[in-house]
């Protein structure tokens, strides 16, 4: 009764105000492989693999996923036994954070990972630090420079797998928000950049 007590509380607290910790990484040639309990394939996306997604995530529409890939977006999928145990979606360009409502754009030699899933029966496997490595040593063939996420602060959970290979929090993205309204604050806590937001009005802060 308090766990769910607690839930409802802070899913009413994020309707009108979200958290999320910026999290970044270098792409240098330093990351190391990542040793799994089973054997998987990991592999990029393609539009003959949109079955076996749509039946790892049945929650989206294959519009949508269809859309991701016409864009440029690549996801990098977990594969075990025949079936996705993972998946996770990479851009360069500039990127909608539907959480936040704001739009980003990258900095150059930047990519931007997002959209993370692992099957519930499989987490706490090391599969999201795998496929991160995949992901840093693929663009870092192509020659981008750093790695960059954005994590609700309440997700306590899925920060542990970006740290574990590396990531560091750079800086929090907030916003307060009522209805059509919405004020958005910056924090930074490096030298590092930040996605640049196209909303000009958003304040920083700290």
């Amino acid at each position: 009764m308090v766990k769910t007590i607690q839930k409802l509380l802070m899913k009413m607290l994020t309707t009108f105000y979200r958290r999320t910790v910026v999290v970044a990484r270098p792409i240098d040639g330093t990351v190391a492989a990542v040793p799994l309990p089973f054997p998987v394939v990991i592999t990029v996306l393609k539009e003959e693999d949109l079955p076996a997604y749509i039946q790892f995530r049945p929650d989206q529409h294959p519009r949508e996923i269809r859309v991701r890939l016409a864009e440029g977006d690549q996801c990098f999928a977990v594969w075990h036994e025949g079936q996705i145990v993972h998946t996770g979606w990479v851009t360069t360009k500039q990127k909608y954070e539907p959480y936040l409502r704001r739009e980003f754009i990258l900095q150059p030699g930047d990519i931007f990972l997002y959209d993370h899933f692992t099957h519930p029966s499989l987490r706490r496997c090391g599969l999201a630090q795998a496929r991160d490595v995949h992901v840093l040593r693929h663009y870092g063939e192509e020659g981008y420079r750093r790695s960059i996420a954005i994590i609700a602060i309440e997700n306590k959970a899925a920060i542990l797998p970006f740290k574990a290979v590396g990531y560091r929090s750079i800086g929090m993205l907030k916003c307060l928000r009522l209805g059509p309204w919405q004020l958005n604050w910056e924090a930074k806590w490096s030298e590092e950049p930040l996605p640049v937001e196209l909303n000009k009005h958003s304040k920083r802060m700290g």
